[in-house]
């Protein structure tokens, strides 16, 4: 028998695939607590730069559910980009594509007890995740709408609000397919949706910088490297963001209010894309020692190497996590084409060994 589930429960297990984000994987934890718990979720929307872990957040959720049976009906989960919502024709939107993704994963996870019963029961269980939903922003610039971007927002609307919808699909009767229109109640359902917002950071910076509201940034007194005291003022989106700064970039009132809580991921540190670098089973490095290893080659990254590939990583914010694989990219190209030729290539008597120093490093990026 499993034991009773917390929201720390929930935690750890984030924790344990999501590199920081304590705060925001502190709120995705209530929210999934809520969820399977019965008590009505508020809905999650996460801002963060690319590359700093909204997409493994909500990866990490479906494999959380996959880890308990007594959550088997919460495993119907999609995981979608909001554009993919628009129609094939001019203007026209379909939330039907989101259902279909559900029913498909409840085939799956069903088989042969499959029933339009069932499939009614996990969707109303449903955790939806989609992503990107910064692109359908509300106007392209400040004097030009978005006909797309209104469209989805208010498409989502219906759903997100908890609304009955009627989803179009087929069963069987006396062995034929038969059309119907299958009531699902949304209300029960969790939603997590997320986006860069490239342009907010610097949105919210400059309203604040401008004292166009009752917001103004606050100095701090700092030690520095030398010992010596230092006013700075920091500044962080998380501490200053309010919903108006969203409805400014574009987001309806109506849709951001369906949302029970903001969270901002950090931009990962260089420390934070060390410990990914080293130890995230997705890694770049992770798939290069079993690519070699595929050819009795061990990989081996020198202590050096692995502090100049994260300290390089850390200098292309925008992209986060996505910086390791364009850096060991650069590194490592040339060795998997043609490891046997490589200078690097150690015989061991075992198909050999590879060392990547800094000094290798440095001469990929830098061309030293």
């Amino acid at each position: 028998m499993e034991q009773p589930l917390a929201p720390k429960d929930i935690y750890n297990h984030l924790a344990a695939r999501v590199r920081a984000q304590e705060d925001v994987l502190r709120k995705v934890s209530v929210a999934v607590y809520k969820h399977v718990s019965g008590i009505r979720a508020g809905n999650l929307l996460l801002i963060g730069n690319s590359g700093t872990g909204k997409t493994t957040i909500m990866q990490a959720v479906r494999s959380f559910y996959e880890t308990r049976q007594d959550l088997r009906q919460f495993r119907a989960m999609a995981i979608m980009n909001a554009n993919m919502l628009v129609g094939d024709r001019e203007g026209e939107v379909e939330t039907s594509r989101l259902f279909k993704n559900l029913e498909r994963v409840v085939k799956n996870l069903e088989h042969e007890r499959y029933t339009t019963r069932t499939l009614k029961e996990h969707i109303e269980n449903a955790t939806v995740c989609v992503d990107e939903v910064d692109k359908i922003s509300a106007k392209i610039t400040s004097t030009t709408p978005n006909v797309y971007g209104i469209a989805v927002q208010n498409a989502l609307l219906t759903i997100i609000g908890g609304e009955t919808v009627l989803f179009d699909t087929t069963t069987r009767q006396d062995g034929d397919e038969v059309k119907i229109r299958l009531p699902i109640d949304t209300s029960k359902m969790l939603f997590i949706c997320a986006g860069a917002f490239e342009t907010l950071y610097d949105q919210v910076y400059d309203a604040v910088l401008d004292r166009k509201d009752r917001r103004e940034l606050k100095e701090e007194t700092r030690i520095d490297l030398d010992g010596q005291l230092k006013r700075v003022v920091p500044f962080s989106l998380r501490d200053y963001l309010e919903y108006q700064d969203l409805f400014a970039y574009g987001m309806m009132p109506q849709f951001i209010s369906r949302f029970g809580s903001i969270a901002v991921l950090d931009d990962l540190t260089e420390h934070d894309l060390l410990h990914i670098l080293m130890r995230a089973p997705e890694s770049p490095y992770q798939y290069s020692r079993k690519y070699f290893a595929a050819m009795g080659i061990e990989l081996v990254l020198a202590p050096d190497a692995q502090n100049a590939i994260a300290m390089h990583a850390a200098n292309n914010t925008r992209v986060g996590a996505r910086a390791l694989w364009h850096v060991f990219s650069k590194i490592i190209a040339d060795l998997e084409f043609d490891p046997q030729s490589s200078p690097l290539l150690e015989s061991n008597g075992n198909g050999g060994r590879i060392v990547i120093d800094r000094a290798t490093v440095k001469k990929h990026l830098y061309g030293e």
